[in-house]
C-alpha cells in the first residue's frame, strides 16, 4: 500500500522504509524544500512541496549521443569514461596578492574506447585550490562513468571537441555498466580511490555526496527519459531524482485532489492532476522528449494551465471586488473643463492618446474607482494622458499625486508638470527624500492644507508624515518598479482615490491581462508626429 500522501511532511520520510533518508538528510531536505516553497519552518514542509519543485531539463538516456556525432556549438549530453583528469596552474604571472588559478581538464571517451576521446574543463581558484583540485582527481578517476550536458566546441588546437563547465557538480556520474571489466577500463580503480567528501563541506553533507548508486535507484538515472534538476540546497541532481522517484512510486494518487471541474479538462485536452505530477518528474517511455524540452508535454500542459486559471480566477475576483467599492471622490467632466484642457496643451493628441483619454474620463465618471494601467513605449505620451487626468481631479476640487520610482524622474516630472499647472493657477509640490527635513516639514503642511494641489514625489509620498486633504487621483509611474504594498498605500492616503499607473515596459496584452488582471488595461500605441 502506498505509504505517502501529498500532506506527508519531508522530516518523516526518514521513517518510510525505502527511502534512504537518514532523519539529519530528511531535516536537510526540508530546509532546502522550505526555502525554495517560501516556508518560514522546514517542518511545515510536505511532500507537496516537494513535487513542485520541477526538472530543469530532461535527457533521453536511452539514446544519449555518441562522441562521433558531435559538431561545433550543439548542445547536448554526451556519455563519458574518464581515461585521465588532472589539472594545471595558468596565469602564473597573476601578481603575488591573487589567489592561483589552476584549469583542471579531464579527457573521456567512449565505452568501446574506438572514438577519438574529448575534453571537459574548468577553472579552479582561491586558496583552497589545492585540496579542491585532489577531491576532483579522486572523483573523477580513471574508469569513472560520467554525463556531460553542455555546449560543445571544436578545438583546433587540441583537435577534438571540448565542453567548458562553470559547475562541475552539475557533471553526473552514473552506475558503471556490467561490462567495464572488459575493456579495462576499471582495472586501476581501487576502493581506496573513491572520492571523499569535497574540501570545506560539512559531515553531515557525506550521504548526499557517496556517488555509489543503490540497487533499486540503478534504473532511474539511466537508459531512460531522466529529469535534471538544479541544485537544491546541499542537493545534486542525482540525489533529487532518487528521492523523487522513491516519493512519486510510494504516493498515495488518491490523496491528490483533482481541482479542476472534469468539464473543463475535456475541453482543454487535459490530463487529470495527479497523472500530470507524477509524468513532469518521470516522463512515460511513449513521450517525446522534445515536448518535455519545450514545455508542451501532457504535464507540462495540464500544470500551466491549472496555475493560470486560478490565477485569473483570483484576479477576476478581486476585479469585482474593487468594482463594489464606493468611490470617494466624484469628478465631473464638463465641456468647459475639456476647452480648458485644450488651451493647456502644447500640441494637438493623437488618436491613441484620445482613446486611453476617453477610456480614463469614462472611469472618473463611474461610480467605481478606477485602477487602470498605461502601456506605452518612451516618447508615446503617457505623462501628458497621466496630466490631463490629474487636472480633472483638481478642476474638481481634489488633489492628485503622482509617484515617479527615483527622485531623477521625479524632479523631471516636477518641472513638467510646474509648465503644465501653473499656467492654470494651481501649485504644484515635489517631496523627495533627499529633501532637508525643514522643507519637508514645510510641504506636508501645505499639502495637508490643500494648498498645494499637485504633488510630484518618490516614496516619501507614502510616508506617515504625508497626510492629503483630499486626494481625488493617484498616478503611478513605472509600475514594475513598486510593489503591490507600495501601491495600495498610496491609495490608502485618499478616500479609495481614482488610481492610474504607468509602463513603458513592452508587456503582450494577453500577459498584461494575467499579470495586472485587477487592473483595466490601456495602450498607447502610436507616437506623436515627429517621433
Amino acid at each position: 500500500m502506498p505509504s505517502i500522501s501529498l500532506k506527508t511532511p519531508l522530516v518523516d520520510l526518514a521513517a518510510i522504509k525505502g527511502s534512504g533518508l537518514s532523519p539529519a538528510v530528511a531535516r536537510k531536505l526540508a530546509a532546502a524544500v522550505a526555502g525554495f516553497a517560501g516556508r518560514v519552518d522546514p517542518y511545515d514542509t510536505n511532500v507537496e512541496d516537494l513535487l513542485c519543485y520541477f526538472p530543469a531539463r530532461y535527457e533521453d538516456r536511452s539514446n544519449l549521443l555518441q562522441i562521433d556525432k558531435l559538431y561545433d556549438g550543439i548542445e547536448a549530453s554526451v556519455e563519458l569514461f574518464v581515461r585521465v583528469s588532472g589539472a594545471f596552474q595558468v596565469g602564473k604571472n597573476r601578481g603575488p596578492k591573487k589567489p592561483p588559478l589552476y584549469i583542471f581538464e579531464l579527457t573521456g571517451g567512449d565505452r568501446e574506447r574506438v572514438r577519438k576521446p574529448v575534453v571537459v574543463m574548468w577553472f579552479i581558484s582561491g586558496k583552497t585550490a589545492k585540496p579542491v583540485i585532489e577531491y576532483y582527481s579522486k572523483r573523477f578517476s580513471r574508469g569513472v562513468r560520467l554525463v556531460a550536458h553542455g555546449r560543445w566546441e571544436w578545438d583546433g588546437r587540441r583537435n577534438t571537441f571540448v565542453l567548458k563547465v562553470n559547475r562541475p557538480e552539475e557533471l553526473e556520474i552514473l552506475p558503471n555498466s556490467e561490462d567495464d571489466e572488459t575493456f579495462g577500463l576499471l582495472s586501476t580503480v581501487s576502493d581506496s580511490q573513491s572520492a571523499s567528501p569535497a574540501p570545506s563541506q560539512d559531515r553531515e553533507d557525506e550521504e548526499l555526496e557517496k556517488d555509489e548508486i543503490r540497487a533499486e535507484f540503478a534504473t532511474v538515472h539511466t537508459a531512460r527519459h531522466v529529469p535534471v534538476y538544479r541544485k537544491l540546497g546541499p542537493f545534486q541532481t542525482k540525489r533529487l531524482r532518487e528521492i523523487l522517484s522513491f516519493v512519486v512510486k510510494e504516493l498515495d494518487v488518491g490523496s491528490v485532489d483533482e481541482n479542476l471541474p472534469s468539464g473543463l479538462r475535456e475541453r482543454n485536452g487535459l490530463i487529470n492532476r495527479a497523472d500530470a505530477i507524477t509524468e513532469i518528474h518521470f516522463p512515460p517511455d511513449s513521450a517525446k522528449i522534445s515536448e518535455y524540452e519545450s514545455y508542451r508535454s501532457n504535464a507540462h500542459r495540464r500544470l500551466i494551465f491549472e496555475e493560470f486559471f486560478w490565477l485569473s480566477l483570483s484576479l477576476q475576483l478581486i476585479r469585482g471586488e474593487r468594482r463594489k467599492e464606493s468611490k470617494g471622490s466624484v469628478i465631473e467632466i464638463t465641456d468647459e473643463m475639456k476647452r480648458r484642457i485644450a488651451e493647456l496643451l502644447p500640441f494637438r493628441l493623437t488618436e491613441a492618446q484620445r482613446r486611453v483619454v476617453r477610456q480614463i474620463f469614462a472611469d472618473l465618471t463611474s461610480d467605481a474607482p478606477m485602477n487602470r494601467l498605461i502601456q506605452g513605449d518612451v516618447g508615446s505620451g503617457k505623462t501628458i494622458v497621466a496630466f490631463i487626468t490629474m487636472f480633472a481631479a483638481i478642476e474638481n476640487g481634489y488633489q492628485a499625486a503622482l509617484m515617479a520610482p527615483t527622485e531623477i524622474l521625479a524632479d523631471q516630472h516636477y518641472r513638467n508638470a510646474r509648465s503644465f499647472f501653473e499656467k492654470a493657477g494651481y501649485q504644484v509640490g515635489l517631496l523627495i527624500g533627499s529633501m532637508k527635513a525643514t522643507e519637508k516639514r514645510r510641504i506636508q503642511e501645505s499639502i495637508a492644507k490643500g494648498e498645494i494641489q499637485v504633488i510630484i514625489g518618490t516614496h516619501a509620498l507614502i510616508q506617515d508624515a504625508v497626510e492629503f486633504e483630499d486626494l481625488g487621483v493617484a498616478v503611478i509611474d513605472e509600475q514594475h518598479r513598486f510593489g503591490v504594498l507600495q501601491r495600495a498605500a498610496l491609495k490608502k492616503l485618499g478616500t479609495n482615490p481614482d488610481v492610474l499607473v504607468m509602463t513603458a515596459t513592452p508587456i503582450p496584452r494577453s500577459l498584461a491581462m494575467t499579470v495586472y488582471g485587477d487592473l483595466d488595461v490601456s495602450l498607447i500605441d502610436e507616437l506623436p508626429p515627429g517621433r
